[in-house]
């Protein structure tokens, strides 16, 4: 066609619990996409998708927040980013559109690996709404306070999609005790902390890479070695399953479970703050630490 294209429909399109996402034009180092994101969620900048490589954002509808330079970016708002040196979070504060124009084609990898990691949290849900809100909570934490602390891209990704599945174990665990409405048996307890070796049972055949599945393996962890399955001590610990850790206990002890109430947030970090160090990577508990008392000032 003498080089005149029309795409009436996208290339290829995914819809899932996090939203809608289409690769609208595509050509050799070059692509166009569409995002539809739900609230709640994470969106990270990475170095690697932007090596001489622009990226440019506009923000068809809806607001987000820059965590990294603590602002908010609202609709009718462009954002670009090249060769950046460190990774940049965004939390989703509401219903978002983007429209995203970039010289660089990686949005079918990136595709490719939700579509393998998303049906496991559909399967969390349909198993216990409160380990699905627990996981989804969890994981936008986390990645939240890996990218405060600066760690690296590859690091920030794997807390980024296995965060949110990091109890895809308890999908073999019987409803009749992930939903109890009272405090569980020793007996019972025994059988919920058989979900990270379950979690790595189950990852470790979705992907080859077996680093993915010990992070879920161990986010029961602590560095003192009194964590399970395997009673592992800090420098044993992969860093994914240390930030992990942090967030997922934090959001256990702020959440209402049937049999009892959440701690406050100032309780919950005074329990962070007597465990950091004992259970806790004292860096992670730190970078949990100021980010939350950045967002007591935000509110």
């Amino acid at each position: 066609m003498n080089g005149f294209n029309v795409f009436e429909e996208s290339l290829r399109q995914v819809s899932n619990k996090l939203g809608t996402f289409k690769l609208k034009v595509q050509d050799e180092n070059f692509e166009i996409f569409e995002s539809h994101v739900h609230a709640g969620r994470s969106i990270i900048c990475q170095p690697y998708e932007c090596e001489d490589a622009l990226n440019s954002v506009y923000v068809i509808r809806g607001k987000l927040y820059h965590s990294n330079e603590d602002r908010y970016i609202s609709s009718g708002s462009w954002f670009t980013f090249k060769n950046l040196e460190e990774t940049q979070h965004l939390s989703v504060v509401e219903e978002t559109s983007l429209l995203t124009i970039r010289n660089k084609n990686i949005t079918e990898h990136q595709l490719d690996f939700m579509e393998r990691i998303v049906p496991f949290m559909d399967e969390i849900q349909l198993k216990d709404h409160y380990t699905d809100e627990h996981c989804n909570r969890t994981g936008n934490l986390a990645v939240q306070i890996a990218t405060f602390m600066k760690l690296d891209e590859v690091v920030i990704e794997n807390i980024l999609f296995l965060g949110k599945i990091h109890d895809v174990g308890k999908i073999k665990i019987s409803e009749s005790i992930l939903n109890k409405p009272s405090r569980l048996t020793d007996d019972e307890y025994d059988i919920i902390k058989t979900h990270p070796q379950l979690g790595y049972e189950i990852i470790k055949h979705l992907v080859d890479y077996t680093h993915y599945a010990e992070i879920v393996r161990q986010h029961h962890e602590r560095i003192d070695g009194s964590g399970y399955p395997d009673g592992l001590k800090s420098g044993e610990i992969c860093m994914e399953a240390k930030v992990i850790a942090v967030a997922d206990s934090f959001d256990a002890m702020t959440s209402d479970r049937p049999y009892r109430a959440g701690l406050s947030l100032e309780d919950a970090m005074s329990e962070m703050k007597r465990c950091s160090g004992v259970w806790y990577d004292p860096d992670v508990v730190n970078a949990l630490l100021t980010i939350l008392e950045r967002t007591k000032k935000i509110k």
